[in-house]
């Protein structure tokens, strides 16, 4: 037990100051900045910048054609100077700045550590103690049924996660600094506290571990079925539709029928509502059957007019990218001190 307890401190520790650990791993970790826009498991990629950019650009033309817009172009139309100008949204491109490098630096070994210790575990439960065998080859039905298993495990923990981060007072604390934001544009996405970065991706450990141990010891090279340019097919394919809308003021629906199983970026706008009726809605990342299945759905119908933001912000709370690291640390302390002390 001291041994594995070790061995994890040991690992903890590696993936901690992966970026910091000689000259070269800095070097790699910085290297990877410029390659946000070429990287498909980055939302800024290019092809979902340009497909978010061909949907805005095809709801302009059809506004156009229905009469609802007069003299407005389309530069004015997707980035209006009142929202692109707009404090909030300066703060966000700040903030975005400092998140982007953060993320090469710390996060994305924080989350391979992350990834890789629930590997670990989960290999250690399913074959060190249960003694499963890993089977011989499978059909590509067999593929497929388990990738959308996986899909759907995955996007049901992030529901719950979100809806977590939202009913928990201390996690609540560093979520509401998304929820900060005064309008909607594609930088707020980015507007995400380290600590909700980090443990959404400790609530995922037991999915993505599972999923790796199944990919690595089942599936091995046989895996690019279910991948397209490293990424999920799925996740690639529901990012060309429209990632970068659903912090933005486009609505852009997916239809009856289709809102019923996956998030619009008109899901998530409502989400940001201070609209008192939807409040606690739209927690789902990428499907919206858990919203449907748990009663948390609002069906994003005609456009709405929102104003986002929070209705408890106190004055001068995130003015600055200073406030929105550290005033969540004091917020989730308070949280903790009163659950302590109301138990004892």
């Amino acid at each position: 037990m001291i041994e594995t307890f070790i061995w994890f401190v040991d690992r903890v520790g590696e993936y901690l100051f992966a970026s910091f650990l000689s000259w070269s791993s800095f070097q790699a970790a910085v290297g990877q900045i410029p390659r946000v826009f070429i990287n498909f498991s980055n939302g800024l990629a290019w092809p979902y910048l340009l497909s978010s950019l061909a949907l805005a650009g095809g709801i302009y033309a059809f506004a156009k054609r229905a009469g609802r817009l007069t003299d407005e172009s389309f530069l004015e139309f997707a980035f209006p100077a009142r929202l692109y100008r707009h404090r909030s949204t300066l703060l966000d491109f700040r903030f975005a700045a400092i998140d982007i490098v953060l993320t090469f630096l710390i996060y994305v070994p924080i989350m391979t550590g992350i990834g890789v210790l629930g590997a670990k575990g989960m290999s250690w439960v399913l074959v060190g103690h249960l003694g499963w065998e890993p089977p011989g080859s499978l059909s590509p039905t067999v593929i497929f049924m388990a990738a959308v298993g996986f899909l759907l495990l995955h996007d049901l923990i992030n529901y719950w996660a979100h809806v977590l981060f939202h009913k928990v007072p201390a996690l609540w604390a560093f979520h509401r600094v998304h929820h900060s934001v005064e309008v909607l544009t594609p930088a707020a996405a980015y507007r995400i506290h380290p600590v909700e970065i980090i443990g959404f991706a400790m609530l995922q450990s037991p999915a993505v571990g599972l999923s790796a141990v199944f990919y690595e010891n089942i599936l091995g090279r046989d895996q690019q079925i279910t991948m397209i340019f490293g990424v999920s097919i799925v996740g690639f394919a529901l990012a060309l539709l429209g990632t970068h809308l659903r912090h933005s003021h486009i609505w852009f629906s997916y239809g009856p029928v289709f809102n019923r199983l996956f998030m619009s970026p008109a899901h998530h706008q409502i989400h940001h509502s201070i609209d008192p009726r939807h409040w606690n809605k739209n927690f789902g990342v990428k499907l919206s059957v858990w919203d449907g299945l748990f009663g948390t759905h609002y069906h994003p119908g005609h456009p709405e007019v929102l104003q986002v933001g929070l209705l408890d912000a106190a004055p001068r709370e995130f003015e600055t990218v200073r406030s929105l690291y550290v005033s969540p640390l004091a917020r989730s302390v308070r949280a903790l001190t009163q659950l302590l002390g109301g138990k004892a």
